[in-house]
């Protein structure tokens, strides 16, 4: 198996994941980073061309197979959701290309508990289901999934481009169709409450805890002991009303949510929140 990521910007998230990988994903498998920091002075990294060279040696370090994206054109592409696009339909090239078990995870998501990958492995994919237009329009996120490329069906419709009122994946609308034709599709409740594992003959799909919609009642049991974490939680600046604004996925993942800088909070901000949070995950595993 392999797993893929895809960084603009801050090289701190891949040491976390590579440790966090290392610490929690059970079996063997690749970890690959797709490296889509801009060549130019540019919003996502602050002016600073240098970021670019420093996710190679990063890479380098840590014996990580780094491929860069070729983003030259994004200088005249500002949309943050099509440069997304651009460097996760880039990726799923790759994986059609070398065909195999791929899980894909955002640059700023983290394993925080074991996750034995054969959960996933009987199905063709695991997907973070997404709807728009009171449920008239259904995908699936590109922060987190595992595809089969050996295994899946009508490829030519897999495509990451956004479309009219959706985001990153919302062309992937078509493929899901087929993917779930004649299944019944769960609902954003029971995906969110069921703690037991919801799939369909050729689909998992994932439970997940959305930013800004949940509180310390509903930590999962399996950090409940990590302190640190729970109190990096408690205490982001972008919480509202108690409620957290990262994110748990499958009970195991844990998703800082806009590292990228796109929300614009500056990059001295995150690089704070992410090298206390490198603290708190990497510390546990060394």
């Amino acid at each position: 198996m392999k797993v893929l990521t895809a960084t603009v910007n801050n090289p701190e998230f891949i040491e976390i994941q590579y440790y966090t990988l290392k610490k929690y994903l059970k079996g063997e498998y690749e970890f690959i980073v797709f490296n889509d920091a801009k060549p130019f002075p540019d919003y996502s990294n602050s002016g600073d061309i240098t970021i670019r060279k420093q996710i190679q040696e990063v890479c380098a370090r840590l014996g990580i197979k780094c491929i860069d994206i070729l983003n030259q054109h994004h200088m005249y592409i500002p949309c943050a959701i099509q440069r997304c696009a651009d460097a996760m339909n880039i990726m799923l090239m790759y994986q059609f290309e070398y065909p195999d078990q791929y899980l894909v995870i955002d640059s700023d998501m983290f394993l925080i508990a074991d996750l034995n990958p054969s959960k996933y492995l009987k199905y063709d994919c695991a997907i973070v289901l997404q709807e728009r237009l009171n449920h008239s329009i259904q995908y699936f996120w590109n922060g987190l999934f595992y595809f089969d490329t050996t295994r899946m069906k009508n490829t030519n419709l897999l495509n990451w481009n956004p479309c009219v009122e959706c985001d990153v994946g919302g062309m992937m609308q078509e493929w899901f169709k087929l993917q779930m034709e004649g299944q019944l599709i769960p609902t954003d409740t029971q995906l969110r409450w069921n703690k037991n594992d919801y799939h369909t003959s050729n689909t998992y799909f994932i439970r997940h805890l959305w930013s800004l919609t949940w509180d310390k009642t509903e930590i999962p049991d399996c950090i409940q002991n990590q302190v640190q974490l729970i109190d990096f939680l408690q205490t982001d600046p972008r919480n509202e009303n108690r409620k957290f604004f990262c994110e748990i996925y499958d009970d195991v993942f844990l998703h800082y949510r806009a590292g990228g800088n796109w929300r614009g909070e500056g990059m001295a901000f995150h690089q704070y929140r992410s090298n206390l949070l490198k603290q708190i995950l990497t510390n546990t595993y060394k």
